[in-house]
């Protein structure tokens, strides 16, 4: 069963990049947020959390 650190996050200048569904040692699923939006990290983690990419971006800073 995947877990949290099978799951990615890359954070770049304006964009948030959520890396999930591992297989073979590629990520088969890459969803790309943008400021304004939120969005919903994996079940695979354990619980069901919601992020904003604004509060990413800042935290990254």
């Amino acid at each position: 069963m995947p877990g949290f650190y099978d799951d990615a996050l890359d954070i770049g200048s304006q964009e948030v990049m959520a890396l999930t569904d591992p297989r073979d040692g590629e990520y088969r699923v890459h969803a790309v947020h943008h400021p304004g939006q939120s969005f919903i990290l994996p079940e695979s983690i354990g619980a069901s959390v919601t992020l904003s990419v604004d509060d990413v971006l800042t935290a990254k800073n």
